[in-house]
């Protein structure tokens, strides 16, 4: 792959340049939030990353209870996960070291070799163990350490995500994860082009409701891009996808953003000495599904005040018990999971 995009690449029809100025307008928007919200970073690191995780778990045709997912914490490391939980902890656990690597770092041919091998979290898989590290890298890992590379050619930051993901899927591994670590080496790249990590977090629902109307679907069009090497439909897709993808983002950060705060204003109205109750209201923000020890742990408080701001919070339905034990209980931020997963908490066992 060369390390300057080649002329054809730089040209843009009129409703590509349509679909990337609202793309634009729209990662603008999210760049806006960040900045502006105090939470944002705790509020990405934890439930956006679930969330997203979700979506390409569903994407796959499995269902997974988020709670189970963030049930988890920060640093997922489940014992015995189901298959569509070690999917999504095998996506975090990427998202995690992708965040982890300095933005002067480039993505390396050997880290996405690293990150490829590890994105289904063989590990965990009962009986595995972890993949033999390559010899090797993965083909079309390039891709990802020249893309900021084209920034200095002109091409706006969208363009040069859209261009790295169409040459991984070209010349990328042939195999059924190949799609998926694209869309999250995705989220890795994206900081490095000057983009919000998040604005991706939707984007494979996205990509395949973009590729509805064409042969064969987003599959169809994939399966275009490895056998022929064009890449302006996909471009297309993408783009659109992305903005649809930052769109859904931004829309759930405001809604969990006016959920938490009037959840403030709720409490400002019943509760005598607010200041632990909004602390953990905050602290429910990055960790929503989250125990006792874990509460007394994070806001330097005994376990018994955990318990009593648990139970205070539980008194307004903000917080619902999931487990349905007497020991080892785990606490929800029941309306933050259902902006999450719609539905949820309808059949749940504290419901």
């Amino acid at each position: 792959m060369d390390s300057k995009p080649k002329q054809e690449n730089l040209v843009l029809e009129a409703p590509a340049a349509r679909i990337l100025a609202l793309a634009e307008r729209r990662v603008g928007e999210l760049l806006s939030i960040q900045r502006l919200w105090e939470p944002w970073p705790e509020f990405a690191a934890g439930a956006l990353t679930a969330w997203s995780a979700l979506g390409e778990v569903e994407l796959r045709g499995f269902t997974l209870d988020i709670a189970d997912l963030l049930a988890l914490g920060p640093q997922p490391q489940p014992s015995r996960p189901t298959k569509p939980l070690r999917l999504a902890v095998g996506i975090m656990l990427t998202r995690r070291r992708l965040e982890a690597e300095p933005l002067e770092h480039p993505l390396v041919p050997s880290l996405i070799t690293e990150l490829y091998e590890n994105l289904d979290a063989p590990g965990l898989a009962r009986g595995a163990s972890p993949p033999k590290p390559r010899e090797v890298p993965v083909a079309g890992a390039a891709a990802w350490t020249l893309a900021p590379r084209w920034l200095h050619s002109g091409l706006p930051p969208l363009w040069a995500a859209g261009l790295a993901l169409a040459a991984w899927e070209r010349e990328g591994p042939p195999a059924k994860r190949r799609s998926r670590a694209g869309r999250v080496f995705l989220c890795g790249l994206a900081p490095r082009l000057g983009l919000p990590a998040h604005a991706f977090d939707r984007l494979g629902p996205g990509m395949r409701q973009a590729a509805k109307q064409l042969p064969g679907g987003l599959g169809g069009l994939m399966e275009e891009v490895r056998k022929e090497g064009a890449w302006r439909r996909l471009f297309m897709a993408f783009l659109a996808a992305a903005e649809s993808s930052t769109c859904s983002v931004c829309d759930l950060a405001m809604a969990a953003r006016e959920l938490n705060q009037s959840h403030h204003e709720l409490i400002d109205t019943w509760v005598r000495a607010p200041q632990n109750p909004k602390r953990l209201l905050d602290l429910l923000l990055r960790q929503p599904v989250i125990d006792l020890p874990a509460i007394a742990q994070k806001l330097d408080v005994t376990q018994r005040t955990a318990g009593l701001l648990v139970d205070k919070l539980a008194g307004q339905a903000l917080l619902v018990e999931t487990t349905g034990q007497k020991r080892g209980r785990r606490f929800a931020y029941a309306p933050l999971l259902q902006l999450l997963q719609p539905g949820w908490g309808e059949e749940a066992p504290g419901s």
